[in-house]
């Protein structure tokens, strides 16, 4: 095993971890406006204003965790201590936010709900953010880290079919949907719990390729993320497809039993099947990426996504049975579109350290982890204000919703995520950090500090700008 190469060991106890966070946000996605709306009785616009501002405030802070976590010193190093902190915080703000009492006056519902749910954001940036910057720390190498992050999405998948598979059965096992959502936040939290601290303890013994931090100074982080061209391509490429999935998402519970009239409990099959088939073709995803790229591999799996969304606009419930099939093909392409981003972001670490001869993992992972919130976050948002819009009634049964509020619940399902895929296959086509030259920076790096006998210093001249390829 070379120094480059990690352990299965390690790799699956880091992967563990991130079940933690996928549990989080396979329920913030999937359940958290139907919970509002449906167990709580919130209106839909009022509900996805209740959600926006804790998650507006907390992507916010993602930045600020990372910056926090690249300077922090412990025993533990820089970013596991967070590990320790961020999850049992987790777990018990997660049980928080599903005991809000749903039969007291509406403007005290709300805010119970936005503190408890502003708790539980915090919670996993303080987690989330560090957990996300080890995978830059625990190997340098291009296709290891290709292999690290296909672990974690596994993992990622696993936690969303758990969530997904469980989730209805759980919150439909009691005698109200309240008492089922409580039942469903302690088991969560205590989930989130025990994965989070697993994943800590596993990786005691994991690499840290980390560097001395460098003398905090706001704009120069700043300007570091904004001038890492191929970062803020990603960036915005991951940006569209995060509103995409968070408006899909979102609105699948709503498409499921409104539009394509399946029983709460029938809504369990659908989100395992997507999870399981993500999670099946997250490894020849892998085997793909070697073939083609990271980016063009990843390309292709975003203009895949943009034709099923299409496809899901026709579907009507004589043939609901078919929208089976059509999940698991869109689970199988999603395993890439979550692959293929979280594996190019750590090579834009290199990028910045051949800019400016520091490495800002924890600043470029608390962008990652701000665009990942902001785009779940605007397309959550924007299915609550399209539900409004369309004239969905909070409760009401399938057959007292309009056709108006039908066709919104599509729109928002399939309609909206289609347009976003295809924009971000677009700006993807201008991304060009090839293998060879992430190597060819990555060796510029070494050679400068080996020179100036130090860990820091810039490799190139300070008005040059990096353009790879």
């Amino acid at each position: 095993m070379t120094p480059q190469t990690l352990s299965v060991s390690t790799k699956a106890g880091w992967a563990v971890g991130e079940l933690a966070i996928a549990v989080y946000v396979g329920l913030n996605m999937a359940f958290m406006l139907y919970y509002c709306t449906d167990a709580l009785r919130i209106p839909p616009a009022i509900a996805g204003m209740a959600l926006l501002v804790p998650r507006i405030l907390d992507a916010f802070a993602d930045p600020v965790m990372g910056i926090v976590s690249d300077r922090t010193v412990s025993r533990f190093g820089r970013r596991r201590l967070y590990l320790a902190i961020g999850a049992p915080f987790l777990g018990l703000a997660i049980a928080l936010v599903f005991f809000v009492p749903p039969e007291i006056d509406l403007p005290l519902r709300v805010v119970l709900l936005m503190a408890a749910f502003l708790l539980s954001n915090a919670a996993i940036t303080i987690y989330g953010v560090p957990y996300s910057a080890m995978a830059a720390e625990m190997t340098a190498d291009y296709a290891e880290r290709t292999s690290l992050t296909g672990y974690k999405m596994i993992a990622a998948r696993t936690g969303i079919i758990l969530s997904g598979f469980a989730g209805p059965l759980i919150f439909r096992s009691m005698g109200n949907l309240a008492d089922g959502f409580r039942l469903l936040g302690v088991i969560a939290g205590i989930f989130m719990l025990v994965t989070g601290l697993w994943s800590f303890f596993a990786t005691r013994s994991a690499p840290q390729l980390s560097r001395p931090a460098h003398k905090f100074n706001f704009r120069a982080e700043v300007s570091a993320v904004l001038n890492n061209r191929p970062f803020r391509l990603l960036w915005l490429v991951f940006l569209l497809q995060n509103i995409a999935i968070g408006a899909a998402t979102t609105a699948l519970i709503y498409f499921l039993i409104y539009a394509m009239r399946f029983e709460p409990r029938e809504t369990s099959v659908f989100f395992a099947a997507s999870g399981i088939a993500a999670a099946v073709a997250t490894p020849v995803w892998v085997l793909v990426s070697r073939r083609l790229g990271k980016r063009n591999a990843y390309s292709i799996g975003l203009m895949l996504a943009a034709l099923v969304a299409l496809s899901l606009l026709f579907v009507s419930p004589s043939l609901a049975w078919l929208l089976l099939g059509i999940v698991v093909i869109g689970g199988l392409i999603d395993g890439g579109n979550q692959l293929f981003p979280n594996a190019m972001v750590p090579d834009s670490v290199e990028v910045d350290e051949a800019a400016t001869g520091e490495r800002r993992e924890g600043a470029i992972f608390g962008a990652w982890s701000f665009c990942l919130k902001l785009g779940m976050t605007m397309g959550a948002f924007a299915v609550s204000l399209g539900l409004s819009a369309f004239g969905f009634a909070g409760g009401a049964s399938p057959a007292a919703q309009s056709d108006m509020a039908i066709l919104g619940i599509r729109l928002m399902y399939a309609g909206l995520p289609a347009l976003l895929w295809i924009a971000s296959v677009l700006l993807l086509s201008r991304y060009n950090l090839t293998e060879e030259r992430f190597e060819a920076l990555k060796a510029e790096a070494m050679a400068r500090r080996t020179a100036n006998g130090s860990l820091s210093g810039p490799v190139l001249r300070a008005g040059d700008k990096v353009h790879p390829g």
